[in-house]
């Protein structure tokens, strides 16, 4: 399968979004409090896929101010967490730019790794919520939050979470569901299924009438591409994200 190009996405939500007005929701960014080692700020403005206001960012990131672009947010994820902070990032921005429920108090938290300008790589906690809508209340522009948690986080796995109100929570969770239908093969699923029901590998090979060797490459690729590594890490991925 191809892999997904958010650079491209980022640029098919500006031209759907380029007729609208915006209005500025109630943020007063250059008041907000970060930490000089550890955070950063920006504004994407995904009607006119850019970076409209940042803080801390070559700091942080190493990139200076004149470079840092929405080519660079969406263009540096470590290759291993691109596609899963793709699907994400999509259903997300699908969610609030053909629904009128921005709201200033709902944001989502996201966890990845970021390439930074010297080219090594940080895992970051991204708190995004809308900075502007349009005057329907559909997302034009979002803040996010960029913190370091190099030094506490124990694994690799993407994981996020939407916090606040959410006028419409189901609609949200069909949309991230929709986003990881086809994330693993049929065969993929079958074996994730096993494995939930506490079956061995063998088990496994004997009831999908495949070889062992074709269960461990099986598992062996589940893992990479979510990036656990427990099946219990594996569970909370796929109930998370609407695999199981």
């Amino acid at each position: 399968m191809k892999p997904f190009d958010l650079t491209q996405y980022a640029r098919k939500v500006a031209t759907s979004l380029q007729d609208k007005d915006s209005i500025i929701l109630k943020h007063n960014l250059d008041s907000f409090e970060l930490a000089p080692d550890k955070q950063a700020l920006y504004v994407n403005n995904w009607q006119q896929n850019n970076i409209s206001y940042m803080r801390n960012v070559q700091k942080l990131l190493g990139y200076p101010k004149e470079i840092f672009s929405s080519e660079v947010v969406h263009g540096n994820i470590h290759p291993e967490d691109l596609d899963v902070v793709s699907r994400i990032i999509r259903a997300v921005v699908d969610h609030y730019t053909t629904k009128a429920l921005v709201s200033t108090d709902s944001y989502l938290l996201l966890t990845y790794r970021i390439r930074k300008y010297d080219g090594s790589y940080l895992k970051i906690l991204r708190q995004s919520g809308a900075y502007q809508s349009d005057k329907e209340g559909y997302l034009i522009s979002n803040w996010s939050l960029i913190t370091d948690i190099e030094f506490i986080s124990n694994n690799n796995m993407v994981e996020w979470e939407l916090n606040g109100r959410e006028f419409d929570r189901d609609s949200f969770r069909q949309g991230i569901y929709r986003e990881f239908q086809n994330f693993f093969s049929k065969r993929e699923k079958e074996v994730i299924q096993h494995l939930t029901l506490g079956a061995t590998s063998k088990e496994i090979a004997d009831k999908l009438f495949i070889s062992l060797h074709t269960v461990h490459t099986h598992r062996k690729n589940i893992l990479r591409k979510t990036n656990c590594t427990s099946k219990e890490q594996l569970v909370s991925f796929c109930k998370k994200n609407g695999v199981l």
